[in-house]
């Protein structure tokens, strides 16, 4: 048998159902064997399924400088996986499309990892996106602690660091590839995309309801709801701590949003057919 895929997702506690979701449409799409770590950076732990969760290797200090709950924990990826091989790590708010054996079978030519190029036109700066990368660990080499250092000194800012910026390559100059756009696929999918990410915090299908998008979560949802990957009780749990909608399991278009828009369109048919005065 071949070598399972080792893949590493990206969450917090507030996250457990789109991270389930996401490990679901994983397994879904591919007959090779995977080996999925869930990084819980609330309680600063590493979770497999089926077993019990165990520390992350990472220090105080340098959580507190996590932006999010897990912005730094994929920069562990290599060392846990004794700087040998590859590895891949995704954001937890994702969708698989495609047989992520493909991606982990990608040519890094030479690079150290791959990640989105241009990710984010509309700050300054060329920033790479790091919310999928596929990480050559034998090359790849990443000093949290020194990093911090760094941090405190000014020698670059944060933003630099979980979007490898231009003052943090000077710094460090890491060899990064182009990873193939289809496979971190913002907030859109086609006939072509690999995987979906859904980046709008505010839009979020499990969020808020009418994501052009959100049909296509809901239906992963479900599909991980019949494996038993993800559980009626976790969906309970995390309505109770308001981290998703309290009307989730009314998929993307709750009732009572079809009534709020039929009264709208009412409201326009009307003002149309009203008498224009001479």
């Amino acid at each position: 048998m071949a070598d399972p895929i080792r893949i590493f997702i990206g969450s917090g506690e507030a996250s457990r159902i789109e991270r389930q979701v996401a490990i679901d449409s994983l397994q879904r799409m591919t007959d090779r064997p995977l080996a999925i770590t869930a990084f819980n950076g609330t309680h600063n732990a590493l979770e497999v399924l089926g077993e019990p969760p165990r520390p992350a290797p990472m220090s105080l200090r340098v959580k507190y400088w996590n932006a999010t709950e897990f912005s730094l924990y994929r920069f562990l990826i290599p060392e846990l996986c004794g700087y040998q091989g590859r590895a891949i790590y995704i954001d937890s708010d994702v969708v698989c499309l495609h047989d992520i054996g493909e991606l982990f079978d990608t040519d890094l030519e030479g690079a150290d990892f791959l990640a989105k190029a241009e990710a984010y036109p509309d700050r300054a700066g060329a920033l790479w996106g790091l919310s999928v990368v596929l990480f050559d660990c034998d090359r790849c080499r990443f000093p949290l602690e020194q990093f911090i250092d760094e941090l405190e000194a000014g020698v670059y800012d944060y933003r630099d660091l979980p979007c490898m910026g231009p003052r943090f390559l000077n710094k460090r100059p890491y060899q990064i590839g182009a990873l193939d756009p289809r496979w971190n696929s913002f907030d859109f999918a086609d006939r072509e995309t690999r995987l979906i990410h859904y980046t709008d915090l505010k839009r979020q299908p499990w969020k808020r309801p009418g994501h052009p998008y959100g049909d296509l979560w809901f239906k992963a949802m479900q599909q991980a709801l019949d494996s038993g990957i993800l559980t009626d009780t976790e969906i309970s749990q995390a309505i109770k701590r308001f981290n998703v909608r309290d009307d989730i399991r009314e998929g993307n278009r709750p009732r009572w949003l079809t009534r709020q828009r039929l009264r709208s369109w009412l409201r326009q048919v009307k003002q149309q057919l009203r008498p224009v005065k001479v």
